[in-house]
C-alpha cells in the first residue's frame, strides 16, 4: 500500500467513526457517550502527531496527507464542515500522554488521527478510548498495539501500517536466505519501535538457524561506541 493511500485510508476510517458518532435519529444509547453536532456546526477531527523537533517531518507528512484528504472530500461530511485541530506528541511516551490528555478533554472531538510514534501510542491511546475517542495511526508498527492479548483499553485504537512482526521477520529471512548470513548482532536506540523490531528480527533469525551474538542498546546521544 502506498503512503498516500495509507493516509487516505487513515482519514477515511476516522471519518467513518465520525459518521457512526453522528448518525441515527433515535436517542443515543452508547455507554461511551456520543457527540451531538448541530446543523451548520463542524465535524471535529483531531490529530496527535510529532510536528516539531528532529522527527517533525514524519508527523508533518501525515498531517499534510490528512489535509489533502479533507480537501478531496470537499471539506464536508454529511453536510457538516470538517474541522481539523491537533497536538504535538513529541514521538515520546510523555508527549503522547500529554497530547492525548488534551484531546480527551475536548468533548467536540469525534475521532483522531495518530499518533506518529508507537512510543506515544502506548500511553496515549487508552486515555482517548476512556473518553470514547477512537484513533487511527498511519505509521505505528509496534506489535503490542494490535496484539489480541492487549488490554481492552486499546479497543479504540486502529492502524493502517503493518507491524514489526512483518518487517522484522522479512529482514531476517532476507539476511539468511538471500545474503547467507549465519551470525548477527542487533543494536537499537531504546525506543519502543527499535527495541521491538530488533527482537522480532532476532527471534526469526534464530528460527532460521542463525545465531544472535549480541543484542545491545545505545542512547541516540551516545558518541562513544567502544
Amino acid at each position: 500500500m502506498s503512503h498516500r493511500r495509507s493516509l487516505a485510508l487513515c482519514l477515511s476510517l476516522a471519518l467513518l467513526l465520525a459518521v457512526v458518532a453522528t448518525a441515527g435519529a433515535e436517542p443515543p444509547k452508547d455507554p461511551l457517550g456520543t457527540v451531538t453536532i448541530k446543523k451548520g456546526q463542524p465535524v471535529h477531527i483531531a490529530y496527535w502527531l510529532v510536528v516539531a523537533g528532529s522527527d517533525a517531518s514524519l508527523g508533518i507528512d501525515i498531517r499534510r496527507g490528512v489535509e489533502l484528504a479533507i480537501q478531496d472530500k470537499g471539506g464536508k461530511l454529511l453536510g457538516h464542515p470538517i474541522k481539523l485541530s491537533g497536538q504535538d506528541e513529541g514521538c515520546s511516551a510523555e508527549g503522547g500522554q500529554a497530547a492525548a490528555t488534551k484531546l480527551a478533554a475536548d468533548p467536540t472531538i469525534v475521532a483522531a488521527v495518530g499518533p506518529t510514534c508507537s512510543s506515544a501510542a502506548r500511553p496515549g491511546a487508552p486515555i482517548l478510548w476512556k473518553q470514547g475517542v477512537s484513533t487511527v495511526s498511519a505509521s505505528n508498527t509496534a506489535p503490542y498495539l494490535t496484539d489480541p492479548k492487549r488490554g481492552n483499553e486499546y479497543n479504540g485504537y486502529l492502524r493502517t501500517a503493518h507491524n514489526d512482526k512483518v518487517q522484522g521477520a522479512v529482514a531476517a529471512q532476507f539476511a539468511v536466505k538471500k545474503l547467507g548470513v549465519k551470525t548477527a548482532a542487533t543494536i537499537h536506540d531504546g525506543s519502543v519501535y527499535a527495541e521491538q523490531l530488533q527482537a522480532v528480527f532476532a527471534e526469526e533469525f534464530k528460527k532460521l538457524g542463525g545465531t544472535i551474538v549480541a543484542q545491545e542498546a545505545v542512547a541516540p546521544t551516545d558518541t562513544d561506541m567502544r
